[in-house]
């Protein structure tokens, strides 16, 4: 009827319709499928392997199921393979079904197909002749229906893409299958090529496995793989960049509009590195996607194409905030002229502290961060990170810590609860009780004050209640029961009352008290907010001192003694007076009563100023730092803490006493150490050596009345000690009472051997490294001030567990707290957070709840604080943001939350 030559005639509208009336394969029929739906199989299971690209394709149109069925591991025929080709590739509008088709007698094609196999030869996908050399070879079974090999496969969709080119350039590369040698030489080129463009991948042992057949979910991966680098336009699929996400929608800019595309249980969301589904909460904002929605702007595929966020950040300073027009003013260094800049409802500002403020609050002249979109023909800001904010307020509170060098001042103030940090104006005015000065040091820890602040800067201080005030005199006279001190100020005589532990200091006169004063001694006083004298330094005056000198001889009617110096064997001679502080084994012995004991060759200490004795200590023990220990000649050198060195010999097997230490020796004593010596009775030997070491505690509780104190050791045991003895210092070295010490504070106690004699408070700063320069670490505290801590010659790091003395260690945005060791030396410990999973928020109780670590764990729900910062990268979020089982980081200090964030 037809001649062999003849393979294209018109067929009529009859022979067509009973052509797909028997039915084709549910690969690449289009007519007749049913009953799946475009976006899901019922035999693909989410959990299946190629899910994601069946279901793409499924959507593009590419592949269709039968019965609702998709069949992914059927093999696929060669003519099957076709059809999804020219769908792939966008060209079947082009397909002409209306011809009658003829091939040679031994080229059989499934009358549905035979208008795609034309199709497929004019777009030389496939050559005639060789498919039909092919077909001959092998009569027994129909081209058509033969089930695809690999290769075959590979070079037909390499072809599809249009990279043939690339295949020829390859066809010589050897391969790196171990069944290489199983291609067909007229197939290496093109799985060379597959393999290059990372269409392919070998199977189990590194093989190609080129004439093993191919199965419908590989075919569809395949074809998925290869729209990376051969776009093409379906039906209700776009590309565009994701500008918005919430839990019910997206925002897709595309084509210079942007629309919001509705997201439901069904919409299927993918990223370009993994086959296995994500959640919206993994879609990075800004990057590329590729979506598949229906005609009422549905999600039904959702696919990020790259995790490279098109975004820029801009640092500069605020120049002007214009809410009306959604306008920020950006002034950049050296740049007369601002960026303007514009948002949108979406954008989020942050504060330095990381909470999340309203764009109203962005002051004018703070330094920022700005992160805007690249995209946009009109770039819009999408977030203001807020570095430094300038302060411009009157406010009061109580003074937490004062810095002379750069000047500034912490104040814990008293309307916000917060702590706050300010550089101070140089000169600033300080007004106390109607006196002005411009000297910051009268300034102290524990004052009440009202301040000034303008542009960040405190530029006006007054006093309401103080702990401390200087101020200056010649010394007149003290009553004799050491209740009032008079002296003289601008030529007037002044009194002012002291309180019962007020610290004389002398240098070079230790444990010195008002009847240590002379007459026209100039003073430095140290008054409380209830102008009472706490505290009295001599300026003008030094005691020299003699340590361990010999007796030569003493006049009882002169009082005159003259005293050998141990370390310049010259004569010191000097007159005894009623005034002269005269101790014996730490007993104070009247001047009448003191002539027996100084006899020749006995050792004393004296201090004197001119030719008159302030003190006589006949000596039994020295305090100072160990220079030298040479045990072969048994001699110890001190460096003495009123700023003398003696040399002095030791007995055999001195004892020696250290903390935490049993059965010590001498060798345990090394250079540096602090130590207090005990001598024989003949006080010419050390017998004793007790090591002054200090620790640091926390304070658990107090009992000011009982004057006990509970500190919690390192290993996290408690311990009670009485502390009437003991002398008590804040963190600049003030003397202070049991009344000034609180629970929670961190303190370093000294022990001289195994005896606490001394503390003195650790300020601690809690917050996130806001930068980082050679010489000081700036924090951002969790309260939001910024504070800058000097990190000075040598400093402690500690990391994960290990400690170094380097700040390379630290990152911008690691959590720590920051204090002052034993050794006064700065030590920042870096929080890595704890992971756990957040559970629930009970809003009655106020509580966030963790999933529990295990059935014994107790410490899984805390009080949601004003002062508990949740966030998300660097935005803050609310605690309706989290879901049942996110990952959370959990900050905690002390025991006590700071911080959760959400890490997914």
């Amino acid at each position: 009827m037809h001649k062999q030559n003849k393979w294209k005639r018109m067929l009529s509208s009859i022979t067509i319709l009973a052509l797909l009336l028997t039915g084709a394969s549910s690969l690449g029929q289009k007519a007749g499928a049913e009953g799946a739906s475009a976006s899901s199989f019922s035999d693909v299971a989410q959990s299946h392997w190629a899910s994601k690209h069946i279901a793409k394709l499924g959507l593009q149109g590419i592949i269709q199921g039968y019965n609702g069925q998709f069949k992914p591991n059927d093999n696929v025929t060669q003519q099957e393979a076709l059809v999804m080709a020219i769908r792939f590739i966008g060209k079947e509008s082009e397909v002409s079904k209306d011809e009658e088709i003829v091939f040679p007698a031994s080229f059989k094609v499934g009358e549905y197909f035979k208008p795609y196999v034309i199709e497929a030869m004019r777009l030389k996908l496939i050559d005639r002749d060789e498919e039909f050399k092919l077909a001959e070879a092998d009569p027994k079974t129909e081209w058509g229906s033969r089930k695809a090999s690999r290769e075959w496969v590979t070079k037909l969709i390499v072809k599809a893409i249009g990279e043939q080119k690339k295949a020829e350039q390859m066809a010589g590369t050897p391969s790196s299958f171990a069944d290489a040698n199983a291609i067909g030489a007229k197939y290496a080129g093109y799985v060379n090529a597959a393999v290059s463009l990372e269409l392919i991948k070998g199977i189990a042992g590194n093989k190609f496995d080129p004439k093993g057949f191919i199965t419908r979910a590989s075919i569809a991966t395949i074809f998925s793989r290869s729209e990376n680098i051969y776009p093409v336009a379906y039906a209700g699929q776009l590309n565009g960049i994701i500008s918005s996400k919430s839990q019910s929608s997206i925002g897709l800019y595309s084509d210079k509009n942007e629309k919001t595309y509705t997201l439901t249980s069904d919409s299927l969301l993918y990223s370009y590195d993994s086959e296995k589904a994500i959640t919206l909460d993994e879609f990075s904002l800004h990057t590329d996607v590729m979506l598949i929605a229906d005609s009422a702007g549905k999600v039904l595929y959702l696919e990020q194409l790259s995790d490279t966020q098109k975004v820029e950040k801009l640092s500069g300073t605020v120049a002007r905030v214009i809410p009306s027009s959604n306008v920020v003013w950006l002034a950049k260094d050296n740049d007369p002229n601002p960026i303007i800049i514009n948002y949108d409802n979406g954008l989020v500002v942050t504060d330095a502290s990381g909470a999340t403020i309203p764009v109203t609050d962005l002051s004018v002249d703070s330094v920022v961060e700005i992160t805007r979109d690249t995209y946009r023909e009109k770039p819009i800001i999408i977030s203001i990170q807020v570095q430094s904010a300038p302060v411009n307020k009157t406010s009061q509170g109580v003074v937490k810590a004062v810095q002379a060098s750069p000047a500034s001042i912490t104040i814990a103030n008293s309307t916000t609860g917060t702590t706050e940090t300010y550089n101070v104006q140089n000169p600033v005015d300080i007004i106390w009780q109607g006196t002005i000065t411009q000297d910051l040091s009268q300034v102290r820890v524990g004052d009440t004050i009202s301040f000034d602040v303008k542009n960040s800067v405190v530029t006006k201080i007054t006093v309401q209640q103080t702990t401390a005030k200087t101020i200056r005199g010649q010394f007149y006279s003290a009553s004799t029961d050491s209740k009032t001190l008079q002296f003289v100020n601008n030529g007037k005589l002044e009194a002012k009352f002291v309180t019962d532990a007020v610290d004389v200091r002398v240098e070079g006169l230790s444990s010195a008290t008002l009847s240590d004063l002379f007459k026209d001694d100039q003073l430095e006083m140290t008054l409380n907010d209830k102008d009472q004298v706490t505290s009295v330094k001599v300026l003008n005056r030094k005691i020299e001192v003699s340590n361990g000198g010999i007796i030569v001889s003493y006049d009882v009617d002169l009082k005159a003694l003259i005293v050998r110096d141990a370390a310049t064997n010259k004569l010191v001679p000097v007159y005894l007076t009623e005034k002269t502080k005269i101790e014996n084994y730490g007993i104070a012995i009247n001047l009448k009563d003191v002539a027996p004991l100084l006899t020749k060759n006995r050792k004393v200490s004296v201090g004197y100023a001119g030719d008159k004795a302030v003190f006589l200590e006949f000596v039994f023990k020295y305090t100072g730092t160990v220079t030298s220990l040479n045990t072969s000649s048994s001699t110890l050198s001190l460096a003495l803490t009123n700023g003398s060195s003696l040399s002095i010999p030791m007995s055999q097997y001195p004892a020696v006493e250290i903390l935490g230490k049993t059965s010590a020796t001498i060798a345990d004593v090394k250079v540096g150490s602090v130590v207090s010596v005990m001598l024989n009775n003949e006080q010419d030997r050390v017998v004793q050596l007790q090591v002054h070491t200090t620790n640091q505690h926390e304070i658990v509780s107090i009992d000011t009345s009982a004057k006990k104190i509970r500190l919690k050791n390192a290993d996290q045991s408690t311990t009670e000690l009485f502390i009437s003895s003991w002398e008590l210092y804040n963190e600049l070295g003030e003397k202070i009472g049991i009344g000034n010490l609180s629970t929670g504070q961190l303190v370093n106690v000294t022990y001289v051997g195994k005896t606490p004699t001394s503390l003195k408070t650790v300020p601690v700063t809690v917050g996130r490294i806001a930068s980082i320069t050679p010489d000081k670490v700036s924090v951002t505290t969790m309260n939001g001030t910024v504070a800058d801590i000097a990190l000075g010659s040598t400093y402690s790091v500690v990391k994960n567990g290990i400690t170094s003395g380097s700040a390379a260690n630290l990152q911008v945005g690691d959590r720590v707290d920051v204090r002052k060791d034993t050794k006064d030396q700065v030590l920042i410990t870096v929080n890595s957070g704890v992971s756990r999973k957040y559970w629930k928020y009970d809003a009655a109780a106020n509580e966030i709840y963790l999933k529990r670590l295990n059935i014994n764990d107790n410490e899984y729900k805390f009080k949601l604080t004003s002062s508990v910062k949740l966030s998300q990268g660097d935005t803050a979020i609310s605690v309706s943001q989290l879901s049942d089982g996110d990952q959370v980081l959990v900050y905690f200090y002390q025991g006590v939350l700071l911080e959760i964030v959400k890490v997914s």
